[in-house]
């Protein structure tokens, strides 16, 4: 296991954080006051729907060459940092509130994955 291996398992996390943040963002520009079929259309032609699409495209193609190069059992833990990075991004960029008991639950995340690696 080399170090740029553990560079593309954190492109994995990071193109992941991205695709949620992504569709989680064109959902909320989509104008669903024009009705379901509309709003669907409008997502399926926003161009964030499309950052959401292709950045799960790269992090499961990265994913498969993480698998074939660590342990499932240190590689798998370290997704779980998407779990403390999207609520961080999302108070950031998309200004949604983080209540306190997230934010510990965020510090446990991270010092849990810090565990599993090492």
């Amino acid at each position: 296991m080399n170090i740029i291996t553990w560079l593309v398992l954190m492109l994995v996390v990071l193109f992941g954080t991205t695709a949620n943040l992504s569709l989680k963002y064109g959902l909320y520009i989509s104008s669903p006051t024009e009705g379901a079929s509309a709003s669907i259309k409008n997502l399926l032609l926003s161009r964030y729907f499309w950052i959401w699409f292709v950045c799960y495209t790269f992090m499961t193609i990265l994913w498969l060459y993480v698998l074939r190069t660590i342990p499932l059992s240190q590689a798998f833990p370290v997704l779980g940092l998407m779990y403390a990075l999207i609520p961080i991004a999302s108070h950031y960029l998309l200004k949604e509130q983080v209540i306190f008991s997230q934010w510990v639950g965020i510090s446990i995340i991270i010092t849990g994955v810090v565990l599993v690696v090492n």
